[in-house]
């Protein structure tokens, strides 16, 4: 995979860069999609062919709709208001940190939701998760809640997922309120030897867990990723709802999540077996916020004295950080 170069235009941090000839280029032949992070300044995705942008509130029946939480889209130049957060989406909010991670956990509160902006066609979507990757590159190994605004009344339910594919439901209730936890693990890493004695990884197992505490249930499986585990995330996103990215649902995790934090517990590992840590959170070096059509719909806030939680609110007010 090759990238293309900047010239003379801001990126989404506000930097100056050189002028855009071609962002990001990524391709894959076998699946038939590529994706250009920003042309003219607005995240476009190209699929067999078809290219896709802005945001879209896709029209749905009763029916569950095919669901994918989507790596991270840059938001377009010129939304991004006055915010303190280092990085802006038109998918993602919450925090992110670059490294190498084997392992990442967290628990949070499945927050309510009411219909979001307006828009024409009546649905709106949010995902709370955690996972590897998908910060600066396509590939993303993650599992959470979904909370969605669609036919005429609120849907909740929890999932896993590695992309491309879509969400994978876990077939077990879910309620505003339930306490969550979720962890996902690389447990090994199979390699063979090639000539000259070099090795070759082949293949990593990881384990993705999620677990309902309120409703007493619990999912494991294992599955193979190969991933590079550059990135951990701890996310509140509008996922792509067919091919577009979904209207923002108006979520609310409730005034007695806000002091635990609405995600809390946030650890992480960077060897195979390794213990688990403190996420080690920073406002101004991990957090994101989210816009939709230049509008801020989603922030984060502060995180807490641990370092391992943060609030997040939807539309443009910043909450504050937990006090416990």
């Amino acid at each position: 995979m090759r990238t293309g170069r900047f010239a003379s235009v801001r990126d989404y941090r506000g930097r100056t860069r050189g002028r855009y000839q071609l962002a990001a280029v990524r391709a894959s032949s076998k699946r038939g999609f590529r994706r250009i992070n920003r042309v003219r300044g607005t995240s476009l995705l190209l699929a067999g062919g078809l290219i896709l942008g802005g945001i879209a509130a896709p029209a749905t029946s009763g029916a569950a709709p095919v669901i994918t939480n989507w790596y991270r889209l840059p938001a377009a130049r010129g939304a991004h208001g006055h915010v303190r957060s280092g990085w802006f989406s038109s998918n993602w909010s919450g925090y992110a940190e670059t490294g190498h991670f084997t392992s990442i956990s967290s628990s949070w509160t499945v927050p309510s939701v009411t219909a979001g902006a307006s828009t024409s066609n009546s649905a709106w979507f949010s995902s709370v998760w955690v996972g590897i990757d998908g910060f600066n590159d396509t590939h993303l190994i993650q599992t959470g809640t979904e909370q969605d605004v669609y036919g005429g009344s609120a849907h909740y339910s929890a999932w896993w997922e590695i992309l491309p594919k879509a969400e994978s439901t876990i077939s077990y209730p879910v309620s505003p309120g339930d306490s969550m936890s979720a962890t996902i693990t690389q447990t090994s890493t199979a390699v063979i030897r090639a000539k000259r004695k070099k090795a070759k990884i082949v293949t990593k197992y990881w384990t993705i867990g999620l677990q309902d505490h309120t409703k007493d249930w619990s999912f494991v499986t294992t599955q193979l990723y190969k991933g590079p585990g550059d990135s951990a995330e701890f996310i509140v996103e509008a996922p792509l709802v067919g091919r577009s990215v979904a209207a923002m649902a108006n979520y609310n995790f409730g005034s007695g999540s806000a002091l635990n934090g609405d995600l809390n517990s946030a650890l992480v590992a960077t060897t195979i077996g390794g213990a688990a840590i403190g996420a080690g959170l920073s406002y101004a070096n991990d957090a994101g916020t989210l816009f939709q059509n230049g509008v801020q719909v989603s922030t984060p806030g502060p995180q807490d004295s641990a370092a391992t939680a943060f609030n997040s609110s939807y539309g443009a007010t910043e909450p504050a950080a937990p006090v416990n």
